[in-house]
Parts: C-alpha cells; sequence; structure tokens
C-alpha cells in the first residue's frame, strides 16, 4: 500500500492499494469533506461513466455500532462506500462536515446508474434514513446466476466465476483462534479501521 496523499486541512486521505497477484492498483479516496466527495463523483463520471453504455458502481455501507445506540434509536449508515473500475470513495458520513451532499443524492438517485452491492437491502434501508432512495439498486447475489452449490454464493464465488479468477476468501478467525493474517489483509485492515476513526 502506497500512501499518496493526506491533507489535513481537507481531512482527506488517498491510497494506492496493489492487490497482490493483480496487474492494476486501486486509488482508494478515504474523506470527511463533501468537496471531496463531489470531486471524486466529477472525476468518475468524466473517466468512467459518461462513455460508457452500463454505467454500473459497487455499494456498501456500514453502519454504527448497535451496542451503542440510545433506547429508542435507529442504526444509522456511518461510511459510505463507492466503486467503480479503480477508484474507490470511502466517505465517513458519521464525521463529515455535511452528512449528505446534495450532488451524492443526486448521484445515488439517478436511476440511469446500476448500484450493485451483495446483500443490500439493510444499506438501502439504512440510507433511507438520510433521506437517500436509490431506485437503481442490484444484490449480485439474487441477480447473478449461482454458480456454486451453495444456497447464497459469496461475492468471491461470484466473481471467480464471472472474471475467470481463483480468489480465495480469507478467513480472520476459525475454530475459535485467531488465524495468521496476511500483509496485504493488514493493509486493508488498517485502511478500513482508519476509515471508522474520526480524523482530526
Amino acid at each position: 500500500m502506497l500512501h499518496l496523499v493526506r491533507d489535513l486541512a481537507r481531512r482527506t486521505r488517498v491510497y494506492c492499494i496493489k492487490p497482490e497477484g493483480m496487474e492494476a492498483a486501486f486509488k482508494v479516496t478515504v474523506t470527511l469533506r463533501a468537496r471531496m466527495v463531489e470531486k471524486w463523483i466529477r472525476r468518475v463520471k468524466r473517466d468512467f461513466l459518461n462513455a460508457a453504455t452500463t454505467k454500473c458502481l459497487g455499494l456498501d455501507c456500514e453502519f454504527t455500532d448497535p451496542r451503542k445506540k440510545k433506547a429508542g434509536e435507529e442504526q444509522r449508515a456511518a461510511v459510505l462506500q463507492l466503486s467503480v473500475a479503480s477508484e474507490m470513495l470511502v466517505f465517513k458520513m458519521i464525521h463529515a462536515d455535511i452528512k449528505v451532499p446534495q450532488v451524492l443524492t443526486n448521484f445515488l438517485e439517478d436511476g440511469n446508474i446500476r448500484f450493485c452491492g451483495a446483500a443490500i437491502d439493510n444499506t438501502l434501508k439504512k440510507l433511507r434514513l438520510e433521506s437517500i432512495h436509490i431506485t437503481s439498486a442490484y444484490d449480485l447475489q439474487k441477480v447473478v446466476p449461482n454458480p456454486t452449490t451453495k444456497t447464497t454464493p459469496s461475492l468471491y464465488d461470484l466473481a471467480n466465476h464471472t472474471i475467470g479468477t481463483n480468489l480465495e476468501q480469507k478467513k480472520k478467525y476459525g475454530h475459535k483462534k485467531k488465524m495468521d493474517v496476511t500483509a496485504q489483509e493488514k493493509e486493508e485492515e488498517l485502511i478500513f479501521r482508519w476509515a471508522n476513526y474520526p480524523l482530526s
């Protein structure tokens, strides 16, 4: 992992990650700033979506800790993750200067863009609490033919079948003992642990 930028004034960090065994590197923008979200959206529209016949993005969301909520309080969207091609945005909504910028709302509600994820019904529900209504969402585990004998295929199963890879899902825990974590997993864990830590 290469740390490209850390701008304290803008409270944004940009990382370049090159997974082992893959030729392409991924650019991950982690931010609290609505302005950086807007810049990311403009860039991916210009570089990837405008010319695409099928406009498609990956969508995921992390939520507030259900153990820390007050009585009667709903679990909320805390971190929004969007990805297209080699670009990924990690927007820490819970600590953001503007929790849901209008440009982001318009982007997510654009019916011409397909937002894809796995088991995303809960993500859609939590985003509705923030007044975001995604109309063009696809749960890949439901719409892609199941290439396995499992009831619900994992994203690894779908990726391996669709793009012909042989990726293996790493399990950090097994048989009640913590397993060794590869260097790549440690890098990813650091990024996402940082993504859930408030910037100062």
